[in-house]
C-alpha cells in the first residue's frame, strides 16, 4: 500500500522535538523544524491537557484504543472518490474494523461519540449504534430488547431513526405518517397519507437499513394519540425493498456524503401489534390505549433526540478542534513578509511565520478557545444526561425527572448555537489558510462543508433556540414567584425582590487586565447579560399579550426570546468551562487553560459589546481590549501544544496543511501529482480542443524551446 500523503503520526508515537533545521531544495519545503520548535515552546505538560480533554488517565487510553481501529486507513485519497465509492468505502471499513468485536465489545453512548469524533464523517453505522440501538434500549421492554437488541448489537441487522419527513421537521406533532390500529389481525396499518408525509433526512435509511425505528401518529378506533415509535422493516433477505415500501436514497448533499440519507413512502403496509415500542405504552389486543404512570415516562419518546443533541454539542468541539489544529500547525509553518523589510537585501531573508502576526492570532487562538468551550460543554451535559438516566432509560428519581426540562432546554440551545458557531469557525479556519485553504486536500476545505450538515439536523436552528426560550421563560416565572429554581437558572434569583429593576444592577467595576483574566469576574458578567436579556424579552412578551393572543405575541417577541437563549447558553458554555478548570490539578495545566479561558469570555463581549452597552464605562471597554491582546500574547507560545493534546491522528486530519511533522509543501506537491486528472497526456477533454488549435503554430513554436544543460559552442 502507498505510503499516505498527509503523514502517519498516531497517539503515542514519540514526538521528535530536536528535529534539525532542514534548508530548502528542489524536494525539500524546509519546514519539518518549524513544529518541534513550536512544541517545546509548551508551559505545561501536553499529555497532562489531554487527560483534562478526555477525563482523566484511564479516559485517555480508552479513548485511544478505540481510535487506534481506524488508524489503518490512508484516506488522503478520498477527496478524488466519486460518492458512490465513499459509501461503499465506510461500509467495507466500518465491517472490516467492527466484525471482530461483534458479541465482545457494546460500545457505550460515550464510545459511540468518541469514534465519531474521529471521523471525517458520522456515517450510517454512526447513527446505527448511535440513535437505533438507544432507542431500542430506552423505549423497548425487555421482550422486545431480546427480540431486536442483540441482532443489533452483532450487526445481524442495521437501523435507522425515521423521524422527519418531507414536510414536517422540528414540529414533531405534526408529522403525518399514520399507524391505525386493526383489531381483527392485531396489527398497525402504516401509511404515507401525502407527499408530504415521506420520510425524508434519515441517515442511512436509503440504502443500508435493513430496519428502522418509525415515527407515526398512532391512530385507535378513529382517535388521535399522537406520535409514537413502532419498529419497521424496510428491506427482506436480498436487502430489497418488502412490497409497499418505496425506499431510496435523497441525492447528493453539499458535505457528508459518505452517509447515505433516504426517503421512504409506505403504502398500506401492516405490521404486528407487538413492534409498537411498547416500555412506557401500548395497545392492548381488544385495542385499548395503555399509558403508563411512571413520572417522567412520557419524555422518553424524547431520549434518543437528547442524547444526539448533548453529543452534537461536544462533536461540535471535537469538529472545530480539528479546523483549528490544521489552520494552527499551518500558521506555524507558513512564512509571509520579511521580519525586518528595511533590511531585507534579497529574497532570502527571514520571514514572519504567519501566526506571529496579531491578527492572525486572533482568528486561531478565538477558534481554538472556543473549541475547548464546547467540548467542555459537552462533557458537562453528558454528565447531566448519565445522572439522571436519560441515555439508559431510566429514572434516578423524581429530582432527575425534574431535571429533564431542563436538560431539554439545555441540550436544544445548546446544539443549535454550538453546531452553527462551529460550521462558521470551521470557514474561518479555512479562510485562514489564504489560498490553499480552497483546495480539498488542505483538509479544513472538505471539513467546513462536511460539517454544514450538522447545522440543522436533530432541528432547526431558530426552533430548537425558542425552546429553550420558552423555559426561561418559565424559569423568570418561577423565579418572580420566588419559587425553585433550576441550578444553571439560579441568576434569576435577583428578580423575586419586588423592587428589582437591571438598572440598579451595579455597573461593572472591572478596571485592569488582571480583572478580566478573572474567571468569576467573567462568570458575574455572563450571568448579568442573561439576566438583562431574559428581562428585557420576558417584559415585551407581557407587554404583547395585552394586545394580542399568546401565539401573536410570542411572535412578536421572537428576535428577543432568540436574543435571550444565546446568552443564557453562552453562560453555560463559560460556566462549563470554569468548571472544568476548577477541577484541573496540575498547576500549569491549570493556568493554560484559564488563560485560554479567559480569552474565550473576553474575545466573545469585545465582539459583542452592544450586549454589556450601560452595564461597562469606556474605560472598562478599554481595558477590555488590552485583556484580549495580552491574552493572544500569553496564549500564542501554546498554540500548538494545546491543538496536540486532541491528539488528532494524521489520518483523521486528512489534511497537506496539518501535518504532525510539518512537512506542508511536500504534502501539496505530492497531491497535485496524483491528482487524477494528471494520470494522462492529453487528457481527455483534449478532443475537443485538437479540431480548433493551431497545430502547425504551436508546432514551430515548440521547436524554439530547449531543455537540460545548456551546450556552449566552444571558443576558437
Amino acid at each position: 500500500m502507498a505510503k499516505p500523503m498527509f503523514g502517519t503520526w498516531q497517539p503515542g508515537d514519540p514526538e521528535l522535538l530536536d528535529v534539525p533545521v532542514e534548508s530548502e531544495s528542489r524536494d525539500c519545503g524546509g519546514t519539518a523544524h518549524f513544529l518541534p520548535s513550536e512544541r517545546k515552546r509548551a508551559t505545561f505538560d501536553v499529555l497532562k491537557m489531554t487527560h483534562v480533554i478526555d477525563g482523566g488517565a484511564k479516559a485517555t487510553k480508552r479513548r485511544r484504543w478505540i481510535w487506534s481501529e481506524g488508524q489503518a486507513f490512508d484516506n488522503s485519497r478520498n477527496y478524488y472518490l466519486t460518492r458512490e465509492k465513499l459509501v461503499a468505502q465506510h461500509n467495507k471499513r466500518f465491517i472490516e474494523t467492527h466484525k471482530k468485536f461483534t458479541g465482545k465489545f457494546i460500545p457505550s453512548v460515550r464510545d459511540i461519540m468518541l469514534m465519531t469524533n474521529a471521523t471525517r464523517n458520522g456515517g450510517a453505522f454512526g447513527l446505527h449504534f448511535g440513535a437505533f440501538m438507544p432507542t431500542i434500549m430506552s423505549q423497548c421492554t425487555s421482550k422486545q430488547q431480546m427480540e431486536w437488541l442483540l441482532p443489533a448489537m452483532n450487526m445481524k441487522i442495521f437501523g435507522a431513526l425515521a423521524q422527519t419527513e418531507l414536510g414536517h421537521g422540528s414540529n414533531v406533532r405534526a408529522l403525518q405518517t399514520t399507524a391505525t390500529y386493526i383489531k381483527d389481525t392485531e396489527e398497525f396499518l402504516i401509511n404515507s397519507p401525502t407527499l408530504k408525509a415521506l420520510k425524508w433526512w434519515p441517515g442511512g435509511l436509503g440504502k443500508t437499513a435493513t430496519h428502522c425505528i418509525l415515527y407515526a401518529q398512532l391512530i385507535v378506533d378513529g382517535k388521535e394519540y399522537g406520535f409514537h415509535s413502532f419498529m419497521f422493516q424496510l428491506r427482506d433477505e436480498h436487502h430489497l425493498p418488502l412490497p409497499g415500501i418505496e425506499v431510496g436514497e435523497v441525492g447528493p448533499k453539499i458535505g457528508d456524503n459518505f452517509t447515505e440519507t433516504g426517503f421512504l413512502r409506505i403504502t398500506n403496509v401492516r405490521i404486528p401489534r407487538t413492534w409498537m415500542l411498547m416500555k412506557n405504552q401500548q395497545v392492548t389486543p381488544d385495542g385499548k390505549y395503555v399509558k403508563k404512570e411512571k413520572k417522567g415516562g412520557g419524555k422518553s419518546q424524547y431520549s434518543t433526540m437528547l442524547s444526539i443533541r448533548a453529543a452534537l454539542v461536544m462533536g461540535a468541539g471535537y469538529r472545530l478542534a480539528q479546523g483549528v489544529t490544521i489552520i494552527a500547525r499551518y500558521s506555524c509553518v507558513r512564512s509571509q513578509g520579511f521580519v525586518n523589510p528595511e533590511k531585507a537585501t534579497n529574497r532570502l531573508a527571514a520571514e514572519n511565520v504567519i501566526l506571529d502576526y496579531q491578527v492572525q492570532q486572533f482568528r486561531v487562538l478565538k477558534q481554538l478557545a472556543i473549541a475547548y468551550a464546547f467540548v467542555f460543554t459537552g462533557k458537562y451535559i453528558q454528565q447531566k444526561f448519565e445522572s439522571v438516566g436519560v441515555l439508559t432509560g431510566e429514572s434516578a428519581g423524581e429530582e432527575a425527572i425534574r431535571e429533564l426540562g431542563v436538560l431539554h432546554a439545555m441540550s436544544a440551545g445548546l446544539k443549535a448555537l454550538c453546531t452553527f458557531s462551529a460550521a462558521d469557525g470551521l470557514e474561518e479556519c479555512r479562510k485562514c489558510c489564504g489560498g490553499h485553504g480552497v483546495l480539498l486536500v488542505s483538509g479544513v476545505a472538505q471539513m467546513t462543508v462536511d460539517y454544514l450538515t450538522y447545522c440543522t439536523a436533530e432541528g432547526d436552528r431558530i426552533i430548537l433556540e425558542l425552546q429553550t426560550a420558552k423555559f426561561l421563560m418559565k424559569s423568570f416565572a418561577s423565579a418572580r414567584a420566588g419559587e425553585q429554581l433550576a441550578t444553571i437558572c439560579d441568576y434569576l434569583r435577583p428578580v423575586s425582590d419586588k423592587q428589582f429593576s437591571i438598572s440598579k444592577i451595579p455597573v461593572c467595576n472591572a478596571k485592569t487586565i488582571q480583572d478580566f483574566c478573572d474567571l468569576d469576574q467573567l462568570i458575574q458578567l455572563f450571568r448579568y447579560r442573561a439576566l438583562r436579556s431574559i428581562v428585557r424579552a420576558s417584559s415585551r412578551y407581557t407587554k404583547k399579550l395585552q394586545e394580542v393572543e399568546g401565539v401573536q405575541a410570542w411572535n412578536a417577541c421572537a428576535v428577543d426570546m432568540v436574543d435571550a437563549s444565546r446568552a443564557h447558553c453562552y453562560y453555560v458554555i463559560l460556566r462549563s468551562f470554569v468548571l472544568e478548570v476548577g477541577q484541573v490539578k496540575d498547576l500549569q495545566v491549570k493556568t493554560a487553560l484559564s488563560r485560554l479561558c479567559a480569552l474565550f469570555g473576553t474575545i466573545h463581549m469585545q465582539d459583542n459589546l452592544g450586549d454589556w452597552m450601560g452595564h461597562m464605562t469606556p474605560e472598562t471597554v478599554t481595558a477590555l481590549r488590552d485583556t484580549v491582546r495580552h491574552l493572544l500574547q500569553i496564549v500564542r507560545p501554546n498554540a500548538i501544544a494545546l491543538t496536540d493534546a486532541f491528539e488528532f491522528p494524521d489520518c483523521v486530519l486528512n489534511s497537506a496543511l496539518g501535518r504532525h511533522d510539518g512537512k506542508v509543501y511536500e504534502a501539496l506537491y505530492e497531491a497535485a501529482r496524483t491528482s487524477p486528472l494528471n494520470e494522462t497526456d492529453p487528457f481527455e477533454g483534449y478532443k475537443y480542443l485538437k479540431d480548433v488549435l493551431d497545430v502547425n503554430f504551436i508546432r514551430k513554436h515548440a521547436k524554439m524551446v530547449k531543455s537540460g544543460p545548456i551546450q556552449l559552442k566552444p571558443k576558437l
